[in-house]
């Protein structure tokens, strides 16, 4: 940033019509680095030579405006340096990181989808103990992973992974849940969402059987009525059966006009032929 002194002094070649002072590179990269305090190499040339653009076309080394764009680029600057500096310090106390690989991730997945409907669950951290040992699965389970959509779009074919999407519960928006957790919230997320399309797979069985049984009452109420009218009439079924035989009628349709069985009608028919 420029001093007051600077600024008074620019002010006043402007007014007095005087060419503004040769621009100074090491003033430039004063104030990229404070701008932007982890910037270096070609990030800080780059800054530089933004900051001479502007001197030139303006005479002054501001911005005349604060925009969105400057705003999240010092502050990403900030964080970058803070993650390098945090980064130097851990490998200067021999920490090396450790993330699981795209087929660690699959591995965990695909296992948890097999569990995934089962009344007893293994835990992510269950899970990757039995793959990677005792000494990294807390770590591993604690961290996200680039690799879940990856293993998510390979498994879905898993008949866990298409009940879910028959119930509405793996909508791309379930799957972004999931996969922006860390492994052991992923797991948990998928867990819940099973739960519920197995709960809702339930209850469409449940309603499926129960209409069957009411279509199956109906008829039975129906055959019912048909046999108390034939009754009512004074004629026995047998005597309609025989007349509408006679008539070309099929088994079906006597059956349905007597209220009695197919088979109790062709077995009759086929008696007293």
């Amino acid at each position: 940033m420029t001093t007051n002194l600077e600024r008074l002094r620019q002010q006043a070649e402007a007014a007095a019509g005087l060419e503004p002072a040769p621009f100074d590179y090491m003033s430039a990269v004063r104030i990229a680095r404070q701008a932007s305090p982890g910037l270096d190499g070609t990030a800080l040339q780059s800054a530089v030579d933004r900051i001479k653009a502007m001197y030139l076309a303006t005479g002054s080394y501001e911005e005349p405006l604060l925009t969105a764009q400057s705003i999240v680029r010092r502050h990403m600057g900030k964080t970058q340096a803070q993650r390098r500096e945090m980064a130097k310090e851990l490998r200067a106390i021999g920490y090396r990181g450790r993330y699981a690989s795209a087929g660690e991730v699959l591995d965990l997945m695909t296992e948890a989808h097999d569990r995934a409907l089962d009344d007893t669950r293994p835990s992510a951290r269950a899970i990757l103990r039995q793959q990677v040992g005792e000494e990294d699965a807390p770590r591993l389970a604690t961290t996200k992973s680039r690799h879940l959509k990856s293993a998510m779009q390979k498994l879905a074919d898993h008949p866990t992974a298409r009940l879910m999407e028959a119930e509405g519960m793996r909508t791309a928006r379930d799957v972004s849940e999931i996969c922006k957790s860390s492994l052991a919230g992923g797991v948990a997320a998928l867990y819940q969402r099973a739960d519920v399309a197995k709960r809702l797979a339930g209850l469409t069985d449940t309603q499926a059987e129960q209409a069957r049984e009411i279509a199956a009452l109906k008829a039975r109420l129906v055959a019912l009525e048909t046999r108390q009218d034939v009754a009512e009439s004074g004629e026995h079924w047998h005597d309609v059966a025989k007349r509408m035989r006679s008539e070309g009628a099929t088994y079906g349709s006597i059956a349905k006009a007597t209220g009695q069985g197919r088979s109790a009608v062709s077995n009759y028919l086929l008696r007293n032929a």
